[in-house]
């Protein structure tokens, strides 16, 4: 049987889409152990063989939302970093760089299963005027309740003054040690309600 110019035409177009289609198939399957010396990209998603993200490294754009007892909530704050999930695809922790018009600020925090559990953070106004670097370690909460966390720990200095303060289960303030920004140390206790009860300081000779 003599082929028609249009039958002629269809074979050989089916031909290059099945070869295109081949070479498609091959490069998806080969080895992809592969080396570079630079990579430009705006995400990258780590997941384990079920498909959960275990590592996201993003730009701020697409920075995911977080994911918290499966539920999807929206993110306060859009940065750029990385976020770290557990074994059911929960964040539980990461590195954020953010910044706006007035200030910067670089964190690295790990989670309790509901909210923040200890973090690093620096921060400073983009006018040089202040600068903050702290160490914060929170209680855990319910853990029905998302977010419900209280703060018991921090290390910091700020503007020149270090100190270190243990907060009470509610939160508040209940002794303050530090060194202010002339080198006179400073030790105090506070009461439930913020006011301090006892107050040693020292001037510097």
């Amino acid at each position: 049987m003599m082929k028609t110019p249009v039958a002629g035409r269809f074979l050989a177009i089916y031909s290059v889409i099945v070869t295109i289609a081949l070479a498609m198939s091959l490069m998806a399957f080969r080895n992809l152990h592969e080396s570079f010396e630079e990579i430009s990209v705006k995400r990258i998603n780590i997941v384990d063989d079920a498909g959960r993200s275990r590592l996201v490294i993003s730009n701020q754009e697409k920075m995911p939302p977080p994911v918290i007892g499966g539920k999807t909530y929206k993110r306060a704050v859009a940065p750029a970093g990385l976020v770290f999930y557990d074994e059911k695809g929960n964040e539980c922790g990461g590195i954020a760089l953010s910044a706006n018009e007035k200030l910067g600020m670089r964190a690295l925090a790990f989670d309790y299963s509901n909210a923040d559990a200890i973090g690093l953070f620096s921060r400073e106004d983009k006018d040089g005027s202040n600068y903050e670097a702290a160490l914060v370690i929170n209680d855990r909460g319910p853990l029905d309740k998302i977010g419900n966390n209280q703060n018991r720990i921090i290390l910091h200095t700020a503007n020149g003054k270090a100190g270190l303060t243990f907060n009470g289960p509610d939160g508040r303030a209940r002794l303050r040690i530090g060194v202010d920004s002339t080198g006179n140390p400073v030790f105090e206790t506070l009461d439930a309600k913020g006011v301090v009860t006892k107050r040693f300081a020292t001037a510097k000779k």
